[in-house]
């Protein structure tokens, strides 16, 4: 009678044959009972298996009975070793997590902690990967030629808030007929959809309308010539400032230190990208931009220019110089100067006479000359000894000798009267101190 015995390796059987004398066959029974005890004890263990069907004599039933149960053991190892990567899993990522917080304060040289699974063969997941969600799917662009008023309301009779002007981004909230409500800066209003694109992909927004910048998480982030830990350091930048991107990969980002002219690498990890649109303009904003404007071209325009001086006479100086006290007598030096080079540059000019006195004399040109008051100057001329009355005489020696920060302008008027009379709205006016210069 042939027996075959079972040989554990794993879940895998060897089977050994093996003749029985007629002693042996009479320890059969004990020999399979002992096996099954060995079975039981290792089901039992693992909970896998309730009960144990055995016929005396039947080998076939035994190799059933022992591969179900080997099945199921090998079974409750792999959930046991599934339940350990989990565990291990968590307290790895949780390792990890308390790695990355502490990491921020480092530098990027800073080596990344690794971890690795508990099991040798670890189990493949299948996720569901969820659909890429829009992050600007509610954003539209301007593509007026200009710019598209922003008002109260849905309509062309409606206050004018501010303006979208071309390229700038709008958050659209709501649609009204022929028009969207939006939202962009600091304005809220309604704005005609003709003049608005939607439907863009976040690449295409980003890429055509959208400024990068990088705001950096940090304290102590080493910026490098190259996008190498080993290359040589250029700057150290803080946290929560903000500095321009010039390029991005997955590791490095390339920025601009504009302070200190400098373009270098930082690690990404220490620092979140962000994305600038440009924003609508609000009819308040608009108004102080223009006059901030007008400041910075006024302030550009009236540098002092030397050019070629003219001849004059001691007479030409003091005249000029009593009409200049006359005319802007509590102005700066700057506004001085201004006055005096009105009169010089009509002197050039071919619509007014060729002399200084012949200027200034004109009929119906500078009421001081009408009035008295010039005249009053000229006769205390020899006594001018206060601080205003001397700026007067080096502002008019200033313009004949060449000093210039008017340009080519011919006329000037104080600043509220020329206001009303809407000089103001000329290209050429430019402010200063109180007066205005055309």
């Amino acid at each position: 009678m042939i027996v075959f015995l079972s040989v554990f390796c794993l879940s895998a059987f060897i089977y050994i044959p093996i003749p029985l004398t007629t002693a042996e066959e009479a320890t059969e029974a004990d020999t399979l009972q002992t096996i099954k005890s060995d079975l039981v004890t290792n089901t039992e263990d693992n909970n896998e298996i309730e009960s144990f069907s055995y016929e005396s004599g039947s080998a076939l039933t035994l190799w059933e009975e022992a591969s179900l149960a080997t099945e199921n053991t090998a079974e409750a190892m792999d959930i046991q070793e599934d339940n350990a990567s989990e565990e291990n899993s968590s307290a790895d990522t949780k390792e990890l997590k308390e790695t990355e917080v502490t990491s921020t304060a480092l530098s990027e040289d800073t080596p990344t902690q690794e971890t690795t699974d508990a099991m040798d063969t670890p189990t493949v997941k299948t996720e569901e990967v969820e659909p890429k969600v829009a992050l600007y799917a509610n954003i539209g662009i301007s593509v007026a030629k200009d710019f598209v008023n922003i008002r109260q309301e849905a309509s062309t009779d409606s206050d004018i808030l501010g303006k979208l002007y071309r390229d700038s981004a709008a958050e659209i909230i709501d649609t009204k007929g022929d028009w969207y409500l939006i939202e962009s800066g600091s304005v809220k209003g309604y704005v005609n959809a003709e003049f608005i694109k939607t439907g863009l992909s976040d690449d295409e927004l980003i890429e055509k309308y959208g400024k990068l910048s990088i705001i950096v998480t940090v304290d102590g982030l080493n910026v490098r010539e190259k996008a190498d830990t080993e290359s040589s350091k250029l700057d150290v930048i803080y946290m929560n400032e903000i500095y321009p991107v010039l390029n991005t990969n997955e590791e490095w980002i390339k920025i601009n230190i504009p302070d200190d002219n400098i373009n270098g690498f930082i690690k990404r990890e220490f620092a979140d990208v962000i994305v600038d649109f440009k924003d609508a303009v609000s009819k308040e904003e608009e108004e102080e931009l223009l006059k901030l404007q007008a400041e910075e071209r006024a302030k550009k325009e009236t540098e002092v220019k030397q050019q070629e001086g003219v001849s004059y006479s001691q007479e030409d100086l003091m005249l000029l110089a009593c009409l200049v006290h006359a005319e802007a007598g509590s102005q700066s030096y700057e506004g001085k100067l201004a006055v005096a080079n009105v009169v010089l540059n009509r002197v050039k000019s071919s619509k007014y006479p060729d002399s200084i006195e012949a200027v200034i004399y004109q009929p119906g040109q500078f009421s001081v000359a009408k009035s008295g008051s010039l005249s009053k100057q000229l006769a205390n001329y020899n006594n001018y000894s206060s601080s205003s009355q001397r700026l007067s005489i080096k502002a008019a020696r200033a313009a004949l000798e060449g000093a210039n920060n008017i340009g080519t302008r011919l006329y000037f008027h104080s600043y509220r009267a020329a206001v009303n009379k809407g000089y103001d709205k000329k290209d050429s006016s430019v402010k200063l101190d109180d007066q205005l210069f055309w």
